[in-house]
C-alpha cells in the first residue's frame, strides 16, 4: 500500500507518514519514509533491469534481425521514459537524455529510408546505364562466339576480359598486349 501511495499516487513523504498513522496507526517520520521510498526504488529499478534483461535475451534469439532488437531496445527507452516522467518528473536531466535518445533513434530511422531510397535509385540507373549498352556487348559477345580462330577457352578468357575489364587474371589491357591491331 505504501509502495502504491509514493510511486502510483506520487504522495509526499509528510502525506505518506499521515497515511501510515490513520491506516495502520503506525508513528513514523519523514526520514524513514525518505529512506523506504530510496529503499524500494532501488529494488523497483532492479527489478526493470532485470524484466529489461529478460527482454533483451528473448530479443537476441539468432532467428531475429537487428531491425527487430532495434525496435525492442526503442520500446525499453520509450518505456523507461514514460516511467521517469511519471515517477520523478522534476528529474529533467533524466528525462531529456532520454527523449534525445528517442529523436536520434527517429532521425536515423529517417536516414536509414533515405539511404535505402538513394541504394534503390542507383540501382535503377545502372540498370538504365547497362541497358543503353547491351546492343555493343550483345554485337562484341556474339563476335567472340563466331571467331573460328578461338578455341572455347580462349573465347572464354576474351568474353571474361569484355566483362571483366579490371580484373586482374585477364584484364582488358591484357587483350590490347595480346591484339592491339583489334578494336575492343
Amino acid at each position: 500500500m505504501v509502495d502504491k501511495w509514493l510511486f502510483e499516487d506520487h504522495l509526499s513523504y509528510g502525506d505518506t507518514v499521515a497515511r501510515v498513522k490513520s491506516d495502520f496507526g503506525l508513528d513514523t517520520s519523514l526520514a524513514s519514509a525518505g529512506r523506504y521510498y530510496r529503499r524500494r526504488a532501488k529494488e523497483r529499478q532492479v527489478a526493470d533491469l532485470v524484466e529489461a534483461q529478460a527482454l533483451s535475451d528473448a530479443v537476441a534469439a539468432p532467428e531475429l534481425s537487428i531491425d527487430s532488437m532495434r525496435t525492442a531496445a526503442i520500446k525499453l527507452v520509450a518505456k523507461t521514459t514514460l516511467k521517469l516522467a511519471c515517477e520523478r518528473p522534476e528529474q529533467l536531466k533524466e528525462l531529456e537524455s532520454l527523449a534525445k535518445i528517442l529523436l536520434l533513434s527517429e532521425d536515423n530511422d529517417i536516414r536509414r529510408a533515405r539511404l535505402k531510397l538513394e541504394q534503390q535509385y542507383f540501382q535503377y540507373e545502372a540498370a538504365v546505364a547497362a541497358s543503353a549498352e547491351l546492343p555493343g556487348m550483345a554485337s562484341l559477345l556474339l563476335q567472340i562466339e563466331e571467331d573460328e580462330a578461338l578455341n572455347e577457352e580462349a573465347k572464354l578468357e576474351k568474353v571474361h576480359a569484355l566483362l571483366y575489364p579490371e580484373s586482374p587474371r585477364l584484364g582488358l589491357h591484357k587483350m590490347i598486349e595480346k591484339q592491339p591491331d583489334e578494336a575492343v
